[in-house]
């Protein structure tokens, strides 16, 4: 198998860092290529990942200010470097990826070429707040998987420069065989310090505050990783 995850990022060393703990931690034996794509001043530092894995740090020939959006462009940096058989993971550098996430996918890969998580997790460490967002037809971007000719449409999607809704429309515009898991190994995370998130789940009033203790009963001991992040408000 040649498994590649892509990351695009920027002014985001929190969330970065956290990332790698996340892919350190995976149950994958195999070799994974990470490909790094960083649009921002100054780079951020890069994590030390395990010896079978392999990371590519990109730094494009532009760099992101405040108020644009280049996730597309970004996501099209890396794209560049990802080979057309690859099996492509979408790793997001403000999420929680649970450690048997990889070879979950993996496994389900083996009969389609777009794969994702329905009934997305969100959290938002600063205020405390999470929602679940009901999706039987798509899955967020940050736990899609695709190959073939999925990857092939997602290449195109990104090549066009959508501004929003890419993962919505992936999975619209993707005919080919395709399907939702109801594994929960992926966590929304929204409100780390750095460049400010494109969603809707980064605003202030999004979701209900947490009363029970939510992170930890998706995240386990994780969610330990984000205390010192409310205690910034």
């Amino acid at each position: 198998m040649n498994v590649y995850a892509l990351t695009p990022t920027g002014n985001r060393p929190e969330g970065l860092a956290l990332l790698g703990e996340y892919i350190n931690a995976q149950t994958f034996k195999g070799r994974l290529n990470w490909v790094v794509v960083d649009d921002c001043d100054p780079a951020t530092p890069l994590p030390k990942i395990r010896k079978e894995f392999h990371m590519e740090h990109i730094r494009p020939n532009w760099r992101w200010h405040p108020g644009q959006n280049t996730q597309s462009k970004s996501l099209k940096a890396g794209l560049d470097k990802i080979p057309a058989d690859a099996i492509l993971f979408i790793l997001e550098d403000d999420d929680i990826y649970l450690p048997g996430y990889i070879e979950t996918m993996l496994e389900a890969m083996k009969d389609y070429e777009l794969i994702g998580e329905h009934d997305s997790r969100y959290y938002n460490v600063c205020t405390a707040k999470f929602r679940v967002l009901t999706g039987h037809f798509h899955s967020s971007l940050c736990s899609t998987v695709c190959r073939g000719n999925a990857l092939k449409t997602f290449r195109q999607l990104c090549t066009i420069g959508m501004k929003k809704m890419i993962d919505v429309t992936l999975w619209k515009t993707f005919q080919g065989e395709k399907k939702l898991l109801s594994d929960h190994n992926v966590i929304g995370i929204k409100g780390l310090p750095g460049r400010a998130g494109i969603g809707i789940g980064h605003k202030r009033n999004f979701g209900s505050v947490d009363i029970n203790d939510t992170l930890h009963q998706w995240a386990g001991n994780y969610a330990d990783n984000y205390k010192i992040f409310r205690s910034m408000v």
